[in-house]
């Protein structure tokens, strides 16, 4: 139990003094910090962050700060920012930290510390409710007469209104905003009237931006930030303006300004835009027809002949798609393919397919810009339902044209082909320059921090990825956890080579045979990353015939909060997951007590985005060219990519646990042993039997027992009925 007196909070001074280490009393070990609050443990890594951090704001400097799990980064880069004055934007990846700060960090410093600032959260817009549809959506209520299901949704949303301050979509039942005409409630960019709005008064998202121009410190994302750097110097910025940016999980900023910067072409929202238009002219004939106007009227003609057109339009981009899209048995669930767009080669020696292609893409893209401007005649400028099908329209036309014309040699297009969508990208292939320009342009405090950004115990990679001058050294930041005490590290001598010839058959019928030896030896409690989809589908059912008795969990089964959800409260369970899993896990305690992959997260190297930027590597040099690309960023990626994946286990001090490497590389080459000598990890085994000697010594003889949950005693029981059925008998007693 804390023994801190609220009354006693700890005075911060005005401003940072030219000495850092004046403020070392704040956070040091018997400091001002440790005296009021009994909880508090002071962490070396956590007071030199604190120092650098102070550095940086003091100069309006840039600094790259890896922090270990357990740092306590948070304090350290909030602390410096309220001391400073400074408007700071602190910027994050992922919600859940996002709003982990603004509820239980902010508030932390505002019960502990003596100074006064204010704070505000702004996040993208199709995170709030948008006022002028929830109108709309309660005008409907009289549905709710023949509906008790909807009278209840109606009910809950009017609760809702009365006491919500965000007006946040997340504050509502996942499975109302899912039930129409309740999914229709979220803001969007299309639909937005902006200062014509009856609702502008009340917009949560005009009401979030107004605090965050009064706050010093605001809460924001990385999309928000990098919007917000492409629309500098323009009066419609999101974010007001800042005198210093922190970025948290920083491993994602490239992905995330190489996402923002990109232009798509959905063929499904081509579709959708056209099938609304389609529906809307018919709405206008209508209402001609009611009016007395007659098929011979020459307004009646051309919304007919337009009505045509978009139909045309709808077949045009379903012909676009049909050669790339699959069918649900053609990939596993999730799969896309991805090719890339427009060939190397001159077009004069391009293939076929894709000369047809270009050429019905100019065509698509230039009826859709006659179609949204001919549409217009026929509607008002203030009509509410063909406002965001002309937006729709119009950014199809711009950002196709775009993409066909590929006049910008800074770009990768591409071709990505799912079970629903076609889409067509163009990507930069490198924003260093860009970001360099607008963001380290060492004229404001720029703190970057991730637990995982170094590459080999240095930050070069990450910062020439970014664009970061490499002068700019930065810290690299051991966690302050016991990882040689508490965990083990398992990597088979033994496992199969990769053979696509085969399927890779033999690795996956021995990753199978592993993954049930380790589970028997850590009782579940696993969290097992794949690299590829298809490799986690196939596990997953090979696994689930081994009948092992413990809950089987995969990625798709529910939302991703869900699946996290039961993991957690089904303490024996395991989870089998793909990349959007390898980060943003935060499960401490029992219920994670071993981490498996099946193989080193390298990039795909037929990736177009990647294949690009390995040639921007090649120098003429046939012996560099060959491994450059290899060395120099897929290397780097998949000792980043591998930090963040098997830095799910680790999350308190109490956590122990297994890291396991199914993939004997690792070991056995020397970009392994680099990534080991550089990465925080227990004593390294071959042997499993070691597995089960660390979790016997950790959790004693005599382990927690198996969670027999209702889930577990059902799948044993069905495996009983499948014994029997097959001429078996259970032993006395199961």
């Amino acid at each position: 139990m804390s023994t801190f007196d609220p009354s006693t909070r700890i005075p911060l001074p005005g401003s940072i003094p030219g000495d850092t280490g004046e403020l070392d009393y704040i956070l040091k070990a018997n400091g001002a910090l440790a005296q009021r609050w009994a909880d508090f443990q002071p962490r070396e890594s956590q007071l030199k962050m604190f120092r650098e951090t102070l550095r940086a704001f003091r100069d309006a400097d840039t600094t790259v700060i890896e922090a270990g799990t357990g740092t306590g980064k948070t304090l350290a880069y909030l602390l410096p920012a309220i001391i400073s004055g400074k408007r700071t934007v602190v910027s994050t990846g992922l919600k859940n930290l996002q709003d982990q700060i603004y509820d239980k960090d902010l508030g932390f410093i505002r019960t502990h510390f003596d100074k006064p600032f204010t704070s505000a959260i702004l996040k993208g817009r199709d995170n709030y409710v948008c006022m002028k549809r929830f109108d709309s959506v309660m005008r409907r209520q009289k549905m709710a007469l023949t509906d008790p299901g909807q009278a209840r949704w109606f009910e809950i949303l009017r609760e809702w209104k009365g006491s919500t301050v965000q007006g946040e979509i997340a504050e509502l039942p996942l499975k109302l905003t899912k039930t129409p005409p309740f999914d229709k409630l979220r803001a969007t960019h299309e639909t937005c009237m902006g200062k014509k709005c009856p609702f502008k008064n009340t917009c949560f998202l005009q009401q979030a931006r107004a605090r965050a121009a009064e706050s010093d410190i605001v809460l924001a994302n990385h999309y928000l930030l990098m919007a917000d750097l492409a629309l500098q110097d323009n009066s419609a910025n999101v974010l007001p303006q800042w005198d210093a940016a922190v970025f948290d999980e920083a491993h994602l900023l490239e992905q995330v300004a190489v996402s923002c910067f990109s232009q798509r072409l959905s063929l499904q929202d081509v579709q959708s835009a056209c099938y609304d238009l389609a529906s809307l002219l018919d709405r206008q004939l209508d209402i001609l027809m009611n009016t007395g106007h007659g098929p011979s009227d020459t307004k009646v003609k051309n919304i007919m002949a337009l009505k045509v057109k978009a139909e045309n339009q709808l077949e045009s981009a379903a012909r676009i798609a049909n050669p790339f899209q699959k069918g649900p048995g053609d990939k596993s669930d999730g799969e896309v393919s991805v090719e890339q767009l427009w060939p190397d080669a001159p077009e004069d020696r391009w293939p076929p397919d894709r000369v047809e292609l270009k050429s019905m893409l100019w065509k698509l893209t230039a009826d859709l810009t006659e179609l949204e401007k001919q549409s217009a005649e026929f509607f008002s400028d203030e009509d509410e339902e063909y406002t965001p099908v002309r937006r729709r329209l119009e950014a199809a036309a711009s950002t196709g044209s775009f993409i066909v014309a590929k006049s910008d040699p800074g770009f990768v297009y591409v071709i990505r082909a799912g079970e629903d969508d076609v889409v067509l990208s163009a990507m930069p292939i490198d924003v260093s320059a860009y970001l360099r320009d607008k963001l380290f342009n060492f004229r404001k405090t720029v703190i970057v921090t991730s637990a995982t950004i170094a590459s080999g115990n240095s930050l070069a990679y990450f910062n020439s990825r970014l664009g970061i001058d490499q002068r700019v050294k930065g810290l690299t930041l051991k966690s302050p956890f016991k990882y040689w005490d508490r965990t083990i590290m398992y990597i088979p001598s033994k496992m199969p080579e990769f053979d696509k010839a085969d399927g890779n058959e033999k690795f996956r019928r021995a990753l199978v045979d592993e993954l049930a030896e380790l589970l028997a030896a850590t009782r579940g409690r696993a969290l097992v990353l794949f690299t590829a989809t298809r490799q986690m589908e196939w596990v997953y059912e090979s696994i689930s015939m081994k009948n092992l008795p413990w809950r089987l969990l995969k990625q798709g089964q529910e939302n991703r909060s869900r699946l996290l959800e039961i993991f957690r409260e089904d303490v024996n369970s395991v989870l089998l997951a793909t990349m959007s899993f390898w980060q943003g896990v935060d499960v401490p305690g029992q219920s994670l007590s071993a981490v498996i992959i099946d193989k080193l997260p390298f990039p795909v190297p037929t990736d177009p985005l990647h294949s690009a930027r390995c040639n921007l590597l090649k120098t003429g040099d046939p012996k560099h060219d060959k491994w450059a690309g290899f060395h120099e960023l897929s290397v780097p990626e998949m000792e980043i990519k591998l930090k963040q994946g098997l830095g799910r286990l680790i999350r308190s001090a109490s956590d122990f646990g297994l890291m396991a490497v199914l993939d004997p590389r690792l070991q056995s080459s020397g970009y392994g042993h680099r990534f080991l000598l550089s990465f925080e990890h227990g004593p390294i085994h071959t042997d499993i039997s070691k597995v089960r000697d660390f979790f016997t010594r950790m959790e004693g003889p005599h382990p927690p027992a198996i969670n027999w949950g209702r889930p577990c005693i059902v799948r044993v029981a069905a495996s009983i009925r499948r014994l029997t059925l097959a001429g078996a008998r259970p032993r006395q007693g199961a």
